[in-house]
């Protein structure tokens, strides 16, 4: 008994090693392949604001949550399969057998550390992505306090988005002969001022005021077919930069933990029952109305004005349509709450799915089994996005859809593991 406990610690140490060492190359490489070029893009964008490289990568730090709950799943996935795959290559599954060690010993540690792995995504998805978003915001709201979004400078031009500011002396937030280009607006902007002020406003959606003195505004058209000039001793022009604002993380459902989204659930789930509610009431008028009409036909001129009557009627039941309304906010509050579990839960689901590997023994293995793993993950990444884009065409609940992904993973690693033992 105690050499069989000891042979089977120096199995379970050895699957554990070599799953630990796959997952860390396997982890690296979605890493960078998913989200590297959204880093990079957040890092040039904050560059340009001269923001010190601490807080830049304070920045990128808080988006690292987001990433996670992707990359783990995937990276589980190729570990697994390298790990089964270069044990078959190498005829160290071959020799199990031949031992008498069952498969399920090999299959006990990967579950076991899928299990382990399918708790820290969610703890990542359901506490991390939450917290890192309110450290963002934090972060941001000091950056944009510290610097504004014109980098005022002395004979200075500044662009951001499609608006020009050229500006001459400046001394704190006040500058002097200002020319302002607005070429988004139509028709087109230009106005000049001998002084003016920029304060900010609203940190939450990054809204500027600029107060102008001895203010002239040019209106023209593109051709300079036509154009208007007006003149005002002040003027005040709110500018919204929410737009230019490198943005990692959004105020969206997403980023909220499960406790927010119940709240919003069941809140979004009270307006659609009174919505339906409401169709149907609306419907059953429309019908008693046609009924109605329908009974008081008692001459050849009555019959035309009832027909007229039910025309409508039946046009306006036409536009209510058969199907129920669909909450729009309840599905999308509910795929997301489920899409938290769903995407923790794939760390088991991909590791079963690579248990048929253990009956093929092939060349290169470790690398067939990461080719075999990005496969499968496209699948999967096609399989969710698929039925995300399709929860609003449904009436029932987007969980339902949510959860395919993983039942088709399931269900496909435990046909092809019993096509294989037979």
């Amino acid at each position: 008994m105690l050499l069989r406990r000891e042979r089977y610690t120096i199995l379970n140490y050895h699957v554990l090693r070599e799953f630990l060492l796959n997952f860390i190359v396997s982890f690296i490489f979605f890493f960078f392949i998913f989200f590297v070029n959204q880093i990079l893009l957040l890092v040039k964008k904050v560059m340009l604001k001269n923001v010190d490289i601490f807080m830049m990568l304070q920045l990128v730090m808080c988006a690292i949550p987001q990433f996670l709950q992707y990359v783990i799943p995937f990276a589980t996935l190729s570990a697994s399969s390298m790990v089964l795959g270069d044990l078959g290559a190498n005829n160290e599954l071959l020799a199990l057998r031949s031992l008498g060690i069952p498969m399920k010993k090999v299959y006990k540690v990967l579950i076991i550390l899928s299990l382990v792995l399918t708790l820290l995504t969610f703890y990542i998805s359901d506490y991390l992505m939450p917290q890192s978003q309110k450290v963002y915001k934090s972060l941001l709201n000091n950056i944009m306090r510290e610097l504004p979004t014109f980098e005022l400078k002395e004979n200075g031009t500044n662009t951001v988005g499609d608006i020009v500011l050229v500006n001459k002396e400046v001394e704190g937030n006040k500058i002097n002969d200002i020319l302002l280009f607005n070429n988004s607006a139509n028709p087109e902007q230009t106005i000049s001022a001998s002084s003016g002020t920029l304060e900010l406003i609203d940190l939450d959606r990054y809204i500027y005021k600029l107060d102008l003195n001895d203010t002239k505004l040019l209106l023209s058209e593109k051709d300079i077919s036509s154009w208007s000039l007006a003149t005002s001793e002040n003027t005040t022009l709110f500018l919204n930069f929410s737009d230019q604002i490198p943005a990692l993380t959004q105020d969206s459902p997403s980023n909220l933990s499960n406790k927010d989204l119940a709240v919003l659930i069941n809140e979004s789930k009270e307006d659609l029952i009174e919505s339906r509610k409401r169709f149907h009431n609306n419907r059953s008028e429309i019908l008693t109305s046609i009924a109605s009409n329908l009974s008081d036909v008692d001459s050849y001129e009555n019959y035309l004005q009832v027909k007229r009557n039910i025309e409508s009627k039946v046009t306006e039941l036409d536009i209510y349509g058969d199907k129920e309304p669909i909450g729009f906010y309840y599905q999308y509050y509910t795929a997301e709450w489920h899409k938290k579990y769903v995407l923790s839960f794939a760390c088991f689901c991909l590791t079963v799915v690579t248990f048929p590997l253990s009956f093929i023994k092939i060349k290169y293995g470790r690398l067939f089994g990461f080719g075999l793993s990005l496969l499968v993950a496209v699948l999967y990444w096609y399989i969710l996005f698929f039925s995300q884009l399709k929860i609003f065409d449904v009436t029932f609940s987007s969980s339902y859809l949510m959860w395919i992904c993983d039942g088709v993973m399931l269900l496909l690693g435990g046909v092809l593991l019993l096509l294989k033992r037979k």
